[in-house]
């Protein structure tokens, strides 16, 4: 059966949703927890897979006279070796900087690494990390960024001194279901490969707000 939220009208094609029915939608789908902010825009979706949580919420940046909003698939862990990893979609002056022989990390995937620029370190540990199901969990979307590197001074002081995070950011207010479970997907495939290659720990870590 089509999700209602993908069915065509006759007039207005695809049926739209707003931001807390999305999530609400997106939070079965995942088997996730849904939890109301005292606004929509504080609203979050919570999700535990394995030792670790997974939490999607929003955030707005303020530079200067503009103010960007971005929606947040984040989770937090601790680490057992240093890694570091970017992963954003891939612009004119990428392609460039590539062919003067000062791109990134040139991943093993084709698809993958015609779409996205892809940086970090060691490199010895990246291409064990971006496995087949990271790599298709990535180029499942048009655009996103996914980052893995320590978590802030703040974090590391309540949570541990090792503890990193991992986050997919898309920008603006995601409010398709479809969009939102793959962010879930990302970070997921994220903290198994991390595990895989020994940079996380399979540890439970506080993940607050």
């Amino acid at each position: 059966m089509t999700p209602f939220w993908k069915k065509k009208d006759g007039h207005q094609g695809l049926a739209k949703l707003g931001r807390r029915e999305a999530w609400q939608e997106v939070a079965r789908q995942v088997g996730g927890t849904f939890e109301q902010g005292r606004r929509k825009g504080h609203d979050q979706v919570i999700l535990e897979h394995g030792p670790w949580t997974i939490r999607l919420d929003t955030y707005t940046v303020h530079t200067g006279q503009v103010s960007i909003t971005f929606t947040r698939a984040r989770a937090f862990f601790l680490a057992g070796a240093e890694l570091t990893l970017m992963v954003r979609k891939r612009g004119f002056l990428d392609t460039m900087l590539d062919n003067l022989g000062f791109g990134g990390f040139a991943p093993a995937d084709r698809e993958l690494a015609r779409r996205f620029v892809v940086k970090g370190k060691p490199e010895s540990r990246l291409r064990g990390l971006l496995t087949p199901g990271l790599a298709a969990a990535i180029l499942a979307h048009r655009s996103l960024k996914l980052e893995v590197k320590k978590a802030s001074r703040r974090r590391r002081k309540t949570m541990a001194p090792h503890a990193c995070t991992a986050a997919v950011y898309a920008t603006g207010v995601t409010c398709d279901p479809a969009q939102l479970e793959g962010m879930f997907t990302v970070v997921r495939e994220t903290l198994e490969a991390l595990e895989r290659t020994g940079v996380a720990d399979r540890e439970a870590v506080a993940s607050r707000v």
